[in-house]
């Protein structure tokens, strides 16, 4: 029918890459992070501030410096900006405190590229929590977990939190030996 147009092509998604974040990054940081809580709104029932601004905890954290031991990269797709990922030792290991690939890239395998590109960095224990009720999140990270660990991933729901379900954890361990073959 003439209304109903062809979707328009995807950009382009390889190469992938991880740029550490720094000071020069902040505003870029900080700008996709409205993007990640504002997607995250919906499930979470948050509503912007009257600045229209969505607070973030773990990013702002990040940003003030308040835990030196965390880390961000940006995420690029073919040299552009396509997401960040922040990451933070937890439970003798590490653990993805955000993740965030931009809705156009989305099911392109960039994600899978650049959280399997963050877990290679950090041989070991990882736990990376989830929400079940995101659409596809438990099959992602069951992926990432299968081709980084192999069968020897665990997840369990943790305790229910007061407005929303409880969280879902995905855990193992990693050698660091394994293959990205999408970057």
């Amino acid at each position: 029918m003439p209304w109903e147009a062809a979707t328009p092509p995807r950009p382009p998604s390889t190469p992938v890459d991880l740029t550490p974040v720094d000071r020069s990054h902040r505003a870029v940081l900080s700008n996709l992070g409205q993007l990640y809580r504002h997607d995250l709104s919906e499930a979470y029932g948050h509503l912007p501030n009257d600045d229209g601004t969505f607070n973030d905890r773990p990013l702002d954290r990040f940003l003030a410096g308040v835990d030196p031991q965390s880390r961000a990269w940006l995420i690029t797709a073919a040299g552009r900006t396509a997401g960040f990922v922040l990451t933070t030792p937890a439970e003798g290991g590490m653990s993805i405190a955000s993740f965030f690939v931009v809705r156009a890239l989305r099911r392109t395998g960039v994600g899978r590229a650049a959280a399997i590109h963050v877990i290679s960095l950090f041989p070991g224990r990882w736990r990376i929590g989830f929400q079940r009720y995101n659409p596809g999140v438990e099959a992602f990270w069951s992926t990432v977990a299968t081709q980084v660990s192999g069968t020897t991933w665990e997840i369990h729901d943790g305790p229910a939190a007061e407005a929303r379900p409880p969280d879902t954890f995905i855990s193992f361990t990693t050698s660091g030996s394994f293959r990205n073959d999408r970057s």
